[in-house]
């Protein structure tokens, strides 16, 4: 027998700590030129840093020597989510941004198939090589309007993959009149989004691009039910100390103070993703986070609220999957599923969102219902429904203010 003694066991999990996930891994796709040993074009490299882009060859001096923004969008990235993990693809000068989003065509495509599903969202620019003079339609490059619907295509494809991946697109060479714009709202392409945001300092490079690293890597440092507009110190796209949006413009090369509200307002109503200056808080901010899609009757008009739902989508199908091919239990008089196994499944269902609601991007109602009455021995197929109720954004708030005089009371 052992000498007496107090015997400890030191317990694990308590804490709730999890593995960190993957909402903040992103892409982008671009054009510019190889690097001889480091950068092929149509390559894949994964960057955690500006670091890993230098060992590829992809520096401040690349951009300066082949006249092109693809360090800077990978750098504004980094500076925006230093947290964050990018997976580039640089694409030969000589394609349109019609091509980079073309389903048939290894850029976007390859990028998202060959990277498995970690990709959330994909950032899409363009470098054209010099002397390119682009045909402006509605308020844009028509190259642009062109790649917004392959770009849905493409998020259609994928979907029927369980990989899901939003787009934001470089809205370059707007012309500078809200009136003629494009209405992106009415393009039927809901799971992309452009903007039209430029720092107007980078501009002296190229005066027709657009922010797209600094929307992206916003996009990657939110959590999925937050807008990227919000007024709060982590999306103010200025900083003056790195140079970052001192001033703010549109891609017209106009500084946005030279447009009037009623331009902005409009912009804003069409879909236009841009910075703003706020009355009462220092720098720029994204006016909102809209995606080309009507408003009305359409649960994804914003970025956040595609983002909440493939999210849930996703956690809920990792859960259901080691259950696909399971025996299941029924009643050998009815042939109904089985109360217990309804039962496990459907808390399985719940426990998939638990987590959302825990880190505040569902409100919580989360419900999972399969209907017993289900014929599976014929089928073998269980339905299955899960819902939730999402968390909302306050774009308006009335503040109703006035004197009070107790005398009259």
């Amino acid at each position: 027998m052992a000498r007496s003694n107090v015997t400890i066991i030191k317990r694990n999990g308590a804490l709730g700590r999890r593995s960190a996930n993957t909402d903040g891994v992103c892409g982008l796709v671009t054009t510019g030129v190889a690097v001889a040993g480091k950068l092929n074009l149509g390559d894949i490299y994964p960057l955690k840093s500006t670091r890993d882009a230098a060992a590829i060859g992809i520096d401040a001096a690349y951009d300066t020597t082949n006249n092109v923004l693809v360090y800077h969008h990978i750098d504004r990235f980094f500076k925006r989510n230093s947290s964050g993990t990018l997976y580039i693809m640089v694409a030969d000068q000589t394609n349109a941004m019609a091509d980079l989003c073309d389903v048939t065509k290894n850029f976007a495509k390859k990028l998202l198939r060959e990277c498995g599903g970690k990709i959330k969202w994909v950032g899409v620019t363009r470098n054209p090589a010099a002397g390119y003079t682009p045909t402006l339609t509605n308020g844009l490059d028509e190259d642009v309007l062109t790649a917004i619907p392959n770009a849905q295509a493409i998020y259609d494809d994928e979907f029927t993959k369980f990989r899901y991946a939003g787009f934001i697109l470089e809205g370059r060479n707007f012309n500078g009149t809200a009136a003629a714009a494009k209405d992106l709202r009415t393009l039927q392409s809901p799971n992309v989004s452009v903007t039209i945001a430029q720092d107007l300092t980078v501009a002296a490079q190229d005066a027709a691009y657009a922010a797209v690293g600094d929307v992206l890597g916003l996009i990657s440092k939110a959590a999925v039910s937050q807008n990227i507009g919000e007024f709060t110190a982590d999306f103010n796209l200025q900083n003056v100390g790195l140079g970052l949006f001192v001033n703010a413009g549109l891609s017209s090369n106009l500084d946005v103070n030279s447009y009037a509200d009623a331009d902005l307002d409009e912009l804003n109503d069409k879909g236009y993703i841009f910075p703003q200056a706020v009355a009462g808080l220092d720098g720029f901010y994204l006016n909102d986070s809209s995606t080309c899609s009507v408003l009305a009757d359409n649960d994804f008009a914003y970025i956040e609220n595609n983002r909440t739902i493939e999210k849930a989508i996703f956690l809920a199908r990792q859960a259901l999957l080691p259950k696909v091919k399971n025996r299941v239990s029924v009643d050998p008089d009815t042939g109904k599923l089985s109360a217990e196994d309804v039962k496990a499944l459907e808390t399985i269902g719940k426990q998939s969102l638990r987590n959302m609601l825990i880190d505040g991007d569902i409100s919580g109602g989360i419900d999972c219902y399969i209907d017993p009455e289900q014929d599976v021995l014929s089928t073998s197929l269980i339905l299955t429904e899960i819902s939730f109720i999402p968390v909302s954004i306050a774009r308006q708030i009335t503040i109703s203010i006035g004197f009070y005089n107790p005398f009259k009371s």
